[in-house]
């Protein structure tokens, strides 16, 4: 079976007209995927994007969000962040391709670990940048112990999961007794739908379902992808004690 989709897309895309029905069709192939692949849907579908390179950077894999052009004013913020919250332990997770990262001068003495689902990457990171202060392992921020830490950096994750996901993550992300959460947050007054997950929109984290309380502190990333459309995009500081789970995730 997986032999077999692995062929669909370059066949698809022969035909006349059949790309933009192939992408009209995202929710029920990954319907399609989840009932195949089961508890390995996540790890599959992001595995195809990134292999694919579905989101079709050209510095990135792991998108145009991660370049260095959309990360210029975040790779200047973050380490004051740090270093005023006394960040010793920073989980990033998922981490990607550490394209960006790797350019940001971290707090001396801090100790990042970067975790993500998909093998490949956190192999490929670990022989590029691992050091006596950097590492990466394979985690599912969904199912997986997470090491604890004093921050843990989620970036253009949950804008990618189900309501049930997004539940999912920060129930597991709070059992690993990490203290802060940075996440993405779209602050305008947005309305949020549910997909499924590996479809993208942008969330507000303050609005139902979620009701997170107001953020204690943001990075406005001063996003221009889209022709500005996501102008709210930011990086916003919760304590995950803070955060609500609901009893059934």
């Amino acid at each position: 079976m997986r032999k077999r989709a692995e062929h669909v897309k370059p066949s698809i895309s022969r035909i006349p007209g059949a790309r933009r029905l192939w992408g009209a069709l995202l929710p029920a192939r990954l319907s399609v995927l989840k009932w195949i692949y089961g508890e390995a849907y996540h790890e599959d579908v992001f595995g195809r994007m990134w292999r694919e390179n579905s989101w079709g950077d050209a510095e990135s894999r792991s998108g145009t969000g991660s370049n260095l052009m959309q990360t210029a004013f975040l790779r200047d913020a973050l380490p004051k962040l740090l270093q005023d919250l006394r960040v010793r332990f920073l989980l990033d997770i998922p981490c990607g391709d550490f394209r960006w990262m790797k350019e940001v001068h971290l707090p001396r003495g801090l100790v990042y670990v970067g975790a993500d689902i998909i093998e490949q990457i956190v192999t490929t990171d670990n022989d590029k940048y691992a050091d006596n202060t950097i590492s990466f392992l394979k985690r599912d921020i969904l199912r997986d112990a997470l090491p604890k830490a004093d921050l843990v950096l989620c970036r253009d994750c949950l804008v990618h999961f189900s309501f049930a996901d997004i539940f999912g993550a920060i129930c597991n992300l709070k059992r690993s007794g990490s203290t802060y959460l940075l996440v993405t947050h779209f602050a305008d007054d947005r309305q949020n739908s549910d997909i499924i997950t590996g479809q993208w929109r942008p969330l507000n984290l303050t609005r139902a379902p979620f009701k997170f309380p107001p953020p204690r502190r943001v990075i406005d990333e001063r996003c221009t992808e889209a022709e500005g459309r996501y102008r709210d995009k930011e990086l916003a500081l919760w304590r995950l004690e803070d955060l609500p789970c609901p009893s059934n995730s």
